[in-house]
């Protein structure tokens, strides 16, 4: 539990509503085999790089470091559920997207240097969609095509698993065709 004067902090990649609809019906259909704890629909999101607790003062450091971020949209195509045996999580995930990585790789990189102790661990695209769940056979998930355009800062409350949005920033459009 975070200390009274500081904030849990993450950079993630928030899906729009209907997204998120999509996201709950393959949710819904992993439930029947895998039971478990469906996740909220407003909970749902892909972790890009998490921050941990921090204190106020460095709130500023990541809203810098997320405004110098230069990565223009891009499609996120969803094609895979998951299952973390070890924690029961079952997922929705895709193969490794360079654009995806390398937005997560600018964030990182523009936090480097600023004395903040980021995840070490490989990055797994994923949005968890159960928790407690029994590994049982998945059903197949109908490709998400999700239109990323923009990434967050959230905050996670101590209290449950409740996330309020800090910061926006939008991703850069993608250049047209025969135009410099």
């Amino acid at each position: 539990m975070p200390a009274a004067d500081t904030r849990r902090l993450f950079f993630a990649l928030w899906p729009d509503p209907d997204i998120s609809e999509r996201l709950m019906s393959a949710a819904r259909a992993a439930h029947v085999s895998c039971g478990g704890r469906v996740m909220r629909r407003e909970t749902l999101h892909l972790t890009l790089v998490f921050v941990g607790d921090v204190a106020e003062p460095v709130v500023e450091i990541l809203r810098r470091a997320a405004s110098n971020v230069r990565a223009e949209r891009f499609c996120l195509n969803l094609d895979r559920l998951g299952c973390w045996r070890h924690n029961g999580i079952v997922w929705a995930g895709c193969a490794a997207s360079p654009p995806l990585i390398g937005l997560v790789a600018q964030l990182a990189g523009n936090l480097s240097g600023s004395g903040l102790q980021l995840e070490r661990r490989d990055f797994a695209a994923h949005l968890t969609l159960l928790r407690n769940a029994r590994c049982a056979a998945l059903p197949v998930l109908a490709a998400i095509a999700w239109p990323v355009s923009e990434f967050v800062l959230v905050e996670s409350r101590a209290t449950g698993a409740a996330y309020d949005i800090i910061g926006r920033w939008p991703l850069m459009p993608a250049p047209t065709p025969g135009r410099p």
